[in-house]
Parts: C-alpha cells; sequence; structure tokens
C-alpha cells in the first residue's frame, strides 16, 4: 500500500513549523520550502469559512511530473510510493512544473534543476516520518500508509484530478457543502485571475523558438508546394538559431541531448525529436534541390507539421479550456497558414486565415485586466498584418505575394503569438483556491437573506 499524507484542516493553525521544517530537513535555505500553507479565504470574507492547507507532492499514482518529463528524471521508490528527481538527468526545462496541478516541482536557479518533496524518503529508511509531519504542532499533519480507497473525496480548494495523489484531507468544518462545488483545474472559466508562473517575459526564449519552428515549416512546406525556395544554407542558420533559443531556456544546456529520451510519454520529447529529424531533413532537401525523391520531402514535410503537433500539444497543461491546436497562435495552424501564403494557394491560407479569424474574434476566457487589455489591443493590428494584409493584396494582384506582404504576415503572425502566451495559466492550488472562494461569494451572494 502506498504511503500517504493526512491533512486535518480543523486543526491547522497557519503557523508553517510545516514549511521551515522542510526547508531545514532539506537544506534548502530560508527562502524555499518544497511545502506550502495556502489559506482559503485570507480575507475572511464574512459567511465563507477560512481554513489553511498544507500542501507539498502528493506522490500521485499517475504522476503527470513524471509522465510528462523528457529527460527521464524521474523515477519512483517501489518501497514508498515516492516520485524523485535525479537532479544528475534534469535539465531544467521546468515543463514538470506545468504539468503537475499541484505545484510541487520549483525550479531551483542556483543549481539549474527542478526539487520537490521526496517524503523524506532517507528518514522512512530509517523508521522515521517525514520532518514537516514529525514537526506539526498540533497533529494537523502525519503520515501513514493507507489504501487507495482511504484516501478520501474532492476538498474545497484542492485540485481535482484523476492522478491519483497520495493524500487524505478531512473536509473543514463549516465548508462540507462547498467541496466539489467549485471548478475543476481544467475549467478557467470561472477563475478570477490567473496564477503567475507561464508569461512572455520569462518565456520569451520558447516563444521565438516555436514561432521560428511554424515559419521553417511553412517555408518548408510552401517550397514543396510551388513556392520559393530559401538557400539551404540560410534555413540552416535559421534553425541553429532557434535551437539556440530553445537550449538557452534549460538550467542545464549541457546536458539538452537528454529532452529527447521520453518520445513514448512526452510531447515535449516528441518535439525535440521532430525538429531535429525535420530541420536536418528539410536542409538536405533543400540543398539537393529538384534531385530529392518526391516521398523523402513528403516525409520531411510531415516530420515538419507532427513537430507543430507536439509543440502545441506541449502548452496543453497551461491551457485549459480550449484546445491549443485551435488557437489563432496555435503552431499548427500558423505554419498551415503561413505555408499556404508561401506557396500561393488561396484555399489552404484561405480556410486557415478562416479558422484564425474566428480564434481572435472570439470572446477570451477571463484573464487579469493587464493581460486581457493587452491581448485586445493587440487583435486589430494582428488582424490586419497577419490576415487582412495578405487578403487584400492577394485580391488585388493575385499570387505570388510580393514580399513585404509577406513578411507584414509574419508580422502579424509573430503577434498572435505573443496573444497565446497571454492567455497561459498555470495550474496549482493556489489558483483552485481562487476559483473555489469565487464559487463561494458566488453562493454566497445568490443565497437569499433572512
Amino acid at each position: 500500500m502506498p504511503s500517504a499524507f493526512l491533512f486535518d484542516p480543523n486543526r491547522c493553525t497557519g503557523c508553517q513549523a510545516c514549511e521551515l521544517a522542510c526547508s531545514i530537513e532539506n537544506d534548502l535555505g530560508a527562502e524555499l520550502s518544497w511545502r506550502e500553507v495556502i489559506t482559503f479565504n485570507d480575507a475572511s470574507i464574512p459567511g465563507i469559512p477560512r481554513f489553511h492547507l498544507s500542501l507539498a507532492c502528493n506522490h500521485c499514482a499517475e504522476p503527470a511530473c513524471m509522465y510528462s518529463c523528457p529527460a527521464l528524471a524521474y523515477s519512483r521508490d517501489v518501497s514508498t510510493g515516492a516520485i524523485l528527481i535525479d537532479p544528475g538527468r534534469c535539465i531544467g526545462c521546468r515543463y514538470c512544473s506545468w504539468a503537475c496541478p499541484f505545484g510541487a516541482p520549483r525550479y531551483e536557479a542556483d543549481r539549474g534543476v527542478m526539487g520537490k518533496c521526496t517524503f523524506c524518503s532517507h528518514r522512512l529508511a530509517e523508521g522515521l516520518k517525514p520532518a514537516c509531519a514529525t514537526l506539526c504542532p498540533t497533529g494537523a499533519l502525519d503520515f501513514a500508509v493507507l489504501d487507495a480507497s482511504q484516501l478520501g473525496g474532492p476538498v474545497v480548494g484542492f485540485p481535482r484530478t484523476d492522478l491519483g495523489p497520495s493524500i487524505r484531507i478531512e473536509v473543514p468544518r463549516r465548508a462540507a457543502h462547498l467541496a466539489g462545488a467549485g471548478a475543476s483545474v481544467a475549467d478557467t472559466s470561472a477563475a478570477p485571475r490567473p496564477v503567475p508562473g507561464v508569461t512572455l517575459r520569462s518565456e520569451w526564449s520558447l516563444a521565438a523558438f516555436t514561432f521560428l519552428v511554424a515559419v521553417l515549416v511553412a517555408g518548408f512546406a510552401g517550397t514543396l508546394g510551388g513556392g520559393p525556395r530559401p538557400p539551404a544554407a540560410l534555413f540552416a542558420a535559421v534553425a541553429v538559431v532557434a535551437a539556440g533559443l530553445s537550449f538557452s531556456h534549460l538550467g542545464k544546456p549541457a546536458r539538452a541531448w537528454r529532452a529527447g529520451l521520453n518520445v513514448r510519454r512526452s510531447w515535449l520529447s516528441r518535439e525535440v525529436v521532430g525538429f531535429g529529424a525535420f530541420a536536418s531533413g528539410a536542409t538536405a532537401v533543400l540543398a539537393l534541390g529538384p534531385s530529392t525523391p518526391a516521398t523523402a520531402a513528403a516525409a520531411v514535410a510531415v516530420a515538419g507539421l507532427a513537430t507543430l503537433v507536439s509543440a502545441d500539444m506541449v502548452y496543453r497543461p497551461v491551457y485549459p479550456g480550449r484546445h491549443p491546436l485551435l488557437d489563432d497562435g496555435g503552431a499548427l495552424l500558423t505554419g498551415v497558414y503561413l505555408a499556404g501564403l508561401w506557396a500561393g494557394s488561396p484555399w489552404l491560407a484561405g480556410a486557415a486565415g478562416l479558422l484564425k479569424a474566428v480564434a481572435v474574434l472570439r470572446p477570451a476566457s477571463r484573464s487579469d485586466s493587464k493581460h486581457a487589455n493587452l491581448a485586445r489591443n493587440l487583435a486589430i493590428p494582428r488582424l490586419l498584418l497577419g490576415l487582412a494584409l495578405p487578403a487584400v493584396a492577394w485580391t488585388a494582384s493575385g499570387a505570388p505575394l510580393p514580399e513585404w506582404v509577406l513578411l507584414g504576415a509574419i508580422g502579424g503572425e509573430a503577434l498572435g503569438r505573443v496573444r497565446f502566451y497571454l492567455q497561459l495559466r498555470v495550474q496549482s492550488p493556489a489558483r483552485q483556491v481562487r476559483i473555489d472562494l469565487a464559487g463561494a461569494l458566488a453562493s454566497t451572494l445568490a443565497r437569499p437573506s433572512a
């Protein structure tokens, strides 16, 4: 049977002794802890219960962090059930922190790798409980070996998933009617504002990388469709720049080769392997010219499209509510649209452009006012440059499009990628608390007064 944390919010005072115990036991320093105390209704809104949740890694039966890790840095300790990170294998890509809805993996900038709760495996080996459970002064946090059926049901403020977290949380008093009343982590419409985590400022190199990949795939596919053939040397140079941008995001760039080890489960590994195959194959096809067998060129184009699909699916954990494959700024739709423009195919560009226009004009999901206003302000220049300009030029002069129009379209698509990043949201307990608190507040306001 798996080991599990036991937590009773009715006993927790929010003293944060568990956080301190974690920091000291694991020598993390004063600024970092793998455990976090989160308060539900921190503002003490009347009519809504106030309580604390002490949370760390839940060492899930189906660990999203381990499945998503491209470097195979995660493993399970069969004796305790703990999900562990091997810092010697971690590349510091931070993708596991996107995939985990509990916010457990933390990036440690000084080491360039991820870290998280280990169940204090070294203490378990000595017959001791984890430090956090041992030092809880009220007995709110404990540790035991439980059957999966003993782990309990949903609790307000705790993300609802099908990952099988190894934790049992008692229902807070006066909050039983709220349990399960909020939205799941897959529903973003109920969230008043996102919890920071993935931003254009922090992930600009990845945004640039994925956009350049879409442009490269579009240029190659457009060439096969009859468009102008880019020089092989220029194509290879842009591919190298794109790869460099991707490597610069890693905490351990020297271990970048490990990023392709988990093709079986990780979309990030599939993206890396796909891009390598596409970039090398496309460069060879462009260098060989017309002598390249058509089947080989087509296979390279398919590898490029598969890379774009993988690139979009990488963002699935932080892009809930709508599918990234159908977003205006998604890599696949951008690649197909630009390929249509490059090849001079009005049907391909028109179909993809129509989908993009619908996505731009579709009401956005709720976000904080700063991001919502910025995305709204970018919509008009994005539509004019990326969609309206090529359509007008095509209607006026037909194919092929002038180079300045194609460059304008690429600029418009870059704005679309920026808007894509403004929507990304990391799922976490703090976010779930906001969702459930918003639901509780709405329920309280709708309740008829006595």
